[in-house]
């Protein structure tokens, strides 16, 4: 029996096969179908793939999980807006001290938005986006967007057309069954059956 990965926010996931053995992911954002994580001990900008390649991971590295989710009924805008902050703030190697400098605040107020208490940080939002490299956007929704242009073979061209044409039920059960087919990796069997008769 297969078991189901359930991704959440604030989870903490310690590869442990050969190769990947002590990699440590955590989820920063989670939704529209991806995920946002950073490799603890890496100060770099988030990592960005589908739920699908992150479950991909989990399963291949036989990644184990170390701390779960944050429950929903502790998350509030301010603390996502908060826990944003201090991870972008980490990222890029700064102390409060520092980040209330560059954007001219005080220390307390850095720490005020950081413990979930948002204040006035709307008026001083587009230059705290700045100094932490990022659009305003990131910073209230987690989510960024960018135009990216893709290259696509013909197939993936038609795939792609006929799944944006399906009902949001029938993506996610047409979703679980690419990925029980790639974790698998063995066709349907009536699949063959068919391919014999034809």
């Amino acid at each position: 029996m297969k078991k189901t990965i359930s991704l959440g926010l604030g989870q903490k996931w310690k590869a442990a096969r050969p190769g990947k053995a002590g990699e440590v992911r955590e989820i920063i954002t989670l939704g529209a179908g991806g995920v946002g994580f950073r490799v603890e001990g890496q100060t770099l900008t988030p990592a960005h793939v589908s739920e699908t390649a992150f479950r991909v991971w989990i399963t291949e590295t036989e990644a184990r999980l170390t701390r779960n989710a944050i429950p929903s009924a502790q998350l509030s805008p301010g603390l996502e807006l908060g826990r944003r902050i201090r991870l972008l703030r980490e990222m890029i190697g700064l102390s409060q001290q520092q980040l209330a400098e560059k954007v001219g605040i005080s220390r307390s107020a850095v720490a005020f938005w950081e413990t979930g208490r948002s204040g006035h940080v709307g008026k001083h939002l587009g230059s705290l986006a700045q100094v932490l490299g990022v659009e305003p956007e990131v910073l209230l929704t987690g989510m960024a967007y960018k135009a990216i242009q893709e290259t696509l073979t013909p197939d993936e061209n038609t795939m792609l057309t006929l799944y944006r044409q399906l009902d949001p039920l029938i993506k996610l059960q047409a979703q679980k069954w690419i990925e029980r087919r790639v974790r698998s990796k063995q066709p349907e069997p009536h699949t063959k059956e068919r391919s014999k008769s034809a």
